[in-house]
């Protein structure tokens, strides 16, 4: 299948030969020839590591790398005797045949430009940086960068003049290479500021666009399920302005920020199983799961062994003990069994997006109150017990068992529900004492 792409930036129309290869400006031959042309060429003459995508950008396009932001963008593509031209995820499309050596580059341009001209603007951001709140009080401000968080840190007081100080320096930095700015974490110490009290934050994200705007988007803490989103659109000449509704805003975002030095959990859930146990103790829960080895460990250093293959049996938090890294396949009989020999409540979750893996039982007093299993090697879910008004509201059904299919969304949803979403545990207090360390005999 050929396929490649047709942009339109800074008023301009180029047609790249896929993502991040090769390109050319569409000139007098028309749109329909220059993609023909590109479409034929061998596919080792861009293959280069990024040599050929750079060229195009600098001396194409005539910006570098990093401001090459498309307003609008049509996937074009040949299959089957068809062409297509579509804008993702969901704006239009059309679709034309064309037949062996038939001349289509007239009727294939002016399919693509309709669609083009269909497609509403997305007015790429030049400059970008993000406004995040601390848990002293203070925010952090810090370029960003194809997505991702860079150095250097800014620590501001949450009023207008040390805000724009700190957003004025920071801006510059956000218009550079990704590979040129320090590292997050390199950078939060360079400045000083615990990674912990980012837990529980609120957020908004400045973006200088290409119109000569300004946008601001706030979000309120990922730990908050309010989900709160705040958005303001202004001129961007005026940043003394633009910071001021920065700090309105933030003012009206939610945030769950523990005061500095409460012990607290620390986050995982994704790609994990755990056990999550209420009425118990951290000694007894490792007695009975059969942990050896043991030795004591706080909350990051057992989270992050359990990468490795370890086991970690948590200190009590929100009223839970959770066990990470439990063994996949604890299944509803053996949750059933570990709560009558704990004579407490017991939860098992498990989820791995790339093998399709949700699962999710609960025992109370030794008894199998519900087990949800799905994986690829199903064809459906396996259900026990009825389900729980979670489960309901997420679309299963009492009379219909086995129809609906969970993602791991799902099991956090499921799990935040029945106990604690482990992705919240850093905002969540924790017992000061540690837990246990170790492995679970074979």
């Amino acid at each position: 299948m050929l396929w490649g792409e047709v942009h339109v930036f800074q008023g301009r129309t180029f047609v790249t030969r896929g993502r991040f290869t090769t390109g050319i400006a569409v000139g007098d031959e028309g749109l329909g020839e220059a993609i023909l042309r590109l479409y034929a060429l061998d596919p080792g003459s861009y293959r280069d590591g990024g040599v050929s995508w750079r060229a195009f950008c600098e001396d194409v396009a005539g910006v570098p790398v990093r401001r090459y932001h498309p307003e609008k963008t049509a996937r074009v593509f040949f299959h089957d005797g068809r062409w297509q031209a579509v804008v993702d995820p969901s704006g239009p499309e059309e679709t034309m045949s064309a037949g062996p050596g038939a001349d289509v580059a007239p009727e294939l341009g002016a399919m693509v430009r309709r669609v083009l001209d269909a497609t509403e603007p997305c007015w790429p951001a030049i400059r970008q940086v993000v406004i995040l709140t601390l848990g002293t009080g203070g925010l952090l401000v810090m370029p960003y960068v194809r997505g991702a968080l860079v150095g250097p840190a800014g620590v501001a007081d949450a009023e207008s003049a040390s805000l724009l100080a700190a957003v004025r320096a920071a801006l510059p930095e956000s218009d550079r290479e990704q590979n040129d700015n320090p590292e997050y974490l390199d950078a939060l110490a360079a400045a000083g500021v615990d990674q912990r009290l980012l837990d529980g934050c609120a957020g908004v994200y400045l973006q200088e666009l290409s119109t000569g705007a300004a946008r601001l988007t706030g979000r309120g803490s990922a730990a908050n399920p309010s989900g709160t989103e705040l958005t303001w659109l202004g001129p961007a000449d005026d940043l003394a302005a633009v910071c001021a509704e920065a700090l309105r805003m933030i003012a009206e975002l939610p945030v769950r920020h523990l005061p500095p030095g409460t012990p607290a959990g620390t986050a995982f859930g994704i790609k994990k199983t755990w056990l999550a146990v209420r009425g118990s103790t951290v000694e007894q829960i490792a007695a009975v799961i059969g942990l050896t080895g043991a030795e004591p460990a706080g909350w990051d250093d057992g989270v992050r062994a359990t990468f490795g293959g370890q086991v970690f049996v948590s200190p009590p938090t929100g009223g839970w003990i959770f066990v990470v890294n439990a063994v996949r396949g604890f299944d509803g009989t053996s949750v059933a069994s570990l709560s009558a020999r704990l004579g407490a409540e017991v939860q098992y979750f498990g989820n791995h997006r790339v093998s399709d893996y949700a699962e999710w039982a609960l025992a109370v007093d030794g008894k199998l109150l519900r087990h949800v299993y799905c994986s690829e090697r199903t064809e459906a879910c396996e259900e026990t017990g009825a389900p729980t008004a979670i489960e309901v509201e997420l679309g299963f059904s009492a009379t219909q068992p086995g129809e609906m299919w969970p993602d791991q969304d799902d099991v956090l949803r499921v799990a935040a529900a029945w106990s604690i979403d482990p992705t919240t545990l850093s905002v969540i207090e924790s017992s000061p004492r540690p837990g246990l360390l170790g492995a679970l005999a074979c």
